[in-house]
């Protein structure tokens, strides 16, 4: 099998038809009204719909774990393997977020400092965290050889020279957004610059074009979604673009967002409710530490007892009185098990991860040969 060089594209001629640019501006404006309508007023959605993304693009890389576990995972309590690395994907996606303010640069450099959030964890990847590889990998096939794989990416030698390439093109404003984000997730897989983790950080650089774009300055389109939903389509997407077809990739990407755009609107308006059902259910005082809790929950929907106090700002006795009210109440529920060390979650925020997936997954044609 020969490996595939993808050309550079920083300065290529990027001219989707003008039915595609029309799909794509429609996307763009559906987002960004989810954008302004939401993301200023509701803080806790960019924070949930980055844990939701994050899950679904490690369901893609059939990295598996119960919504409890990587809640756990996520304040570093004891969790699976696999819970660990769908928290370290969201630390990853919200390490490419943070370093990117709209209109401002991309730089090459969040791509590695995410890397290492995603693998520096991890026992068997670690010492290729934040490293571009120096090894040849292959997409497919078996763990010991490219015999039978469906790509083999350009030789480590040149990596360094496409993602720099790559990372000029991310800095172009000549295109739609959503195109240019379809056409860089594209070429970075093309590309495969990580021995590991190039699927988890590739679908993290579409939120960070659309960041930089201006389009979505404050929310995460959880497009992974719609990608689980019917992976072949998306593979199948990835492979016509490294044939040619860019704007097959460019057409899927402005599907996938459009079906994440619209429930993800539905989640905004489900988590915007639930602070006011909580106080219905629990009735605190106000400004006591059980109101200040409830507040504090859609941002924060996995605490322990420090990080229920730092939202309180009580004394120890007082917070650990809202968590129990809280409990009592069906709005937290203890996730351990056990009496020293314990982990709380909003139910209804981690029940509206798992609807959110399933809703959008109803959008999208049910996957025929992967499962």
């Amino acid at each position: 099998m020969t490996v595939e060089v993808p050309p550079k594209i920083a300065r290529a001629p990027v001219e989707p038809s003008p039915e595609l640019v029309e799909r794509c501006r429609y996307v763009e404006a559906e987002i960004a009204r989810l954008d302004a309508q939401y993301g200023a007023q509701l803080v806790g959605l960019s924070s949930f719909l980055v844990r939701s993304e994050s899950v679904a693009s490690s369901r893609i890389e059939h990295v598996y774990a119960d919504l409890d576990d990587i809640a756990r995972a996520s304040i570093s309590e004891d969790a699976s393997r696999a819970a660990q690395a769908t928290a370290a994907a969201a630390s990853a996606m919200s390490t490419l977020i943070r370093d990117q303010g709209p209109g401002e640069p991309f730089k090459e450099t969040s791509v590695l400092e995410a890397h290492r959030d995603l693998l520096e964890d991890d026992l068997l990847e670690r010492r290729y965290a934040g490293q571009y590889r120096d090894v040849q990998n292959w997409i497919g096939g078996s763990d010991f050889s490219p015999r039978n794989a469906v790509h083999l990416p350009p030789p480590a030698t040149e990596v360094a020279p496409l993602m720099a390439d790559l990372t000029s093109f991310m800095n172009r404003d000549d295109m739609p957004p959503v195109a240019q984000a379809a056409l860089a997730h594209g070429q970075f897989e093309a590309i495969h610059p990580f021995p590991d983790g190039n699927g988890r950080i590739g679908r993290g650089l579409i939120a960070a074009i659309l960041r930089r774009r201006g389009v979505a300055r404050q929310v995460v389109v959880p497009v992974a979604a719609t990608m689980l939903a019917d992976v072949d389509a998306y593979f199948d997407a990835l492979v016509a673009y490294r044939r040619g077809a860019a704007g097959t990739l460019v057409a899927y990407l402005a599907t996938a967002a459009a079906n994440a755009t619209g429930e993800a609107s539905i989640s905004a308006e489900r988590l915007g409710a639930m602070p006011q059902t909580w106080r219905d259910l629990v009735r605190p005082r106000a400004n006591s530490s059980a109101a200040k809790l409830i507040d504090g929950l859609v941002t924060n929907p996995v605490i322990n007892a420090p990080a229920a106090q730092r939202i309180t700002g009580s004394a120890t006795p007082r917070t650990y009185q809202a968590i129990e009210r809280l409990s009592e109440a069906g709005v937290l529920r203890e996730i351990t098990g056990r009496s020293r060390s314990r982990v709380w979650v909003a139910s209804d925020v981690v029940t509206e991860i798992g609807d959110l997936d399933e809703r959008i997954g109803r959008r999208t044609r049910p996957s025929k040969r992967w499962a």
